[in-house]
């Protein structure tokens, strides 16, 4: 399979050099010359005298005036805001748990809730079922209550 990466970069390779500027005078600027030489790179982290380097690297400044920052600051600021970040998620599980058993303890008197309209749907429904039945038997009462009495008038007016 052919590759379009040169098998053997060199020092003056076209990722070495910087074409394009940092965009804020703020950014990190990276040492790639690491990464795809290290024999040709610092050596160790000790110095010649056998004591060990401190790794520094470009931290934030203002304008023209930067700043080099500890490696060891920088990895503190990601620590801290590894940590951070935890407590932040730990926050957000515990406010979606607790907006869940919110929800929960609603669903459960909707139910109820509902339960009880239920219950008294079916408990005037009942009644209605019961007055329209009564309603049907003193309508026909009526009605032959009528019919007697047109037939008692009749035989008032033949008498």
């Amino acid at each position: 399979m052919f590759s379009t990466v040169p098998a053997m970069l060199s020092p003056d390779s076209t990722l070495l050099n910087d074409k394009f500027p940092a965009m804020e005078p703020d950014m990190m600027q990276w040492d790639w010359s690491e990464l795809f030489f290290p024999a040709q790179s610092t050596g160790s982290a000790k110095s010649s005298s056998g004591e060990p380097k401190q790794n520094l690297t470009k931290g934030t400044g203002t304008g023209s005036q930067k700043q080099m920052v500890p490696a060891n600051v920088i990895d503190e600021r990601k620590r801290r805001r590894m940590i951070s970040n935890r407590d932040s998620a730990r926050r957000s599980r515990m406010r979606k748990q607790n907006h869940l058993e919110k929800l929960s303890n609603e669903v459960k008197q909707l139910q109820m809730l509902n339960q009880q309209l239920n219950n008294h749907l079916h408990t005037v429904s009942h009644q209605n079922h019961c007055l329209r039945i009564d309603n049907e038997r003193v309508r026909f009462e009526c009605g032959i209550l009528q019919h007697e009495l047109s037939d008692m008038r009749r035989l008032l007016l033949f008498t």
